[in-house]
């Protein structure tokens, strides 16, 4: 069988200046033949989030889809994986934790990137929508690199040599951090690994804004409290509306976040009696610098 068939033409289509594609005309469940996937590699990069329509996976088909990137990396909360696929998690606003009580979706989420607590934080991360609220819900996506670029040269010079010191959940985020993350950090008792504030893509050179304020214990120099101010600051400096697109779900939608360059963040605008059901797998990195 071809990669894509008579039928099939892949069209890659800006959606903003500074971020977003949308990928019609490729059936991730079918063979992918070489050039394909590097088209779509590169439109990830380049746009930083893509939007690729009309899929239809199965979890299995979903992890193979995502694995046309790299190679899969496990979430680091095991208590939402899809049964039998260890690399695919769900993201569910109907979630319970290990006592039966329903998990707290943040009215306020931030922007943050996945899993900067490990040394080797993921590439890729994969979203696809399984069920969605009528109106809602949406997965926003900052270009963190034109949001660098945009800062004055004072700022940048400041920022580039900043170290954040990463652990699963941070001092700041304790109150309201899920209970069976929060026990299974304690068991670890895994020490902070150390990251860039500002990393550089190693397939473009160019440099982002990296973190996350949930996992984030402190920028070296800095206490916890300073740190969350001095972060907070910096997000209200850089990520502007501009270099930002939210991404409302269609079912059959999957979205491609580049880490290295983004920050994202899911939507809580909507009816919480209603289920937004998400898959999610991550393609592993190289260690940020």
């Amino acid at each position: 069988m071809s990669a894509l068939s008579e039928e099939q033409s892949l069209q890659i289509r800006p959606i903003k200046e500074h971020i977003g594609a949308e990928v019609t005309g490729v059936d991730l469940t079918q063979p992918v033949d070489k050039a394909t996937r590097q088209a779509l590699n590169d439109a990830v990069i380049d746009n930083v989030a893509l939007v690729i329509r009309d899929q239809h996976f199965t979890p299995a088909q979903f992890a193979v889809a995502a694995e046309l990137f790299g190679e899969l990396m496990p979430d680091q909360i095991k208590s939402n994986l899809v049964e039998g696929l260890p690399m695919v998690s769900i993201l569910s606003n109907f979630e319970k934790d290990s006592m039966g009580n329903q998990a707290k979706v943040p009215k306020n989420a931030t922007w943050h990137t996945d899993h900067t607590n490990k040394e080797r934080p993921p590439n890729y991360t994969f979203l696809y929508a399984v069920e969605i609220p009528e109106k809602g819900g949406g997965t926003s996506v900052v270009n963190m690199n034109a949001a660098y670029e945009a800062l004055p040269a004072a700022t940048r010079a400041k920022i580039d040599t900043m170290k954040t010191a990463n652990v699963k959940i941070s001092s700041s985020r304790l109150k309201s951090a899920n209970r069976d993350v929060l026990a299974e950090q304690i068991a670890l008792g895994e020490p902070p690994v150390i990251h860039p504030l500002v990393r550089t893509h190693p397939e473009r050179g160019t440099k982002a804004i990296w973190f996350h304020t949930g996992k984030t214990e402190n920028i070296e120099g800095m206490d916890p409290t300073e740190t969350q101010e001095f972060l907070g600051n910096l997000l209200k400096e850089s990520a502007k509306p501009e270099f930002a697109y939210t991404h409302e779900w269609k079912l059959g939608d999957l979205l491609i976040v580049d880490n290295r360059s983004a920050l994202h963040k899911a939507g809580s605008d909507y009816d919480m009696s209603q289920h937004r059901k998400l898959y999610r797998t991550m393609v592993r990195g190289d260690r940020p610098y």
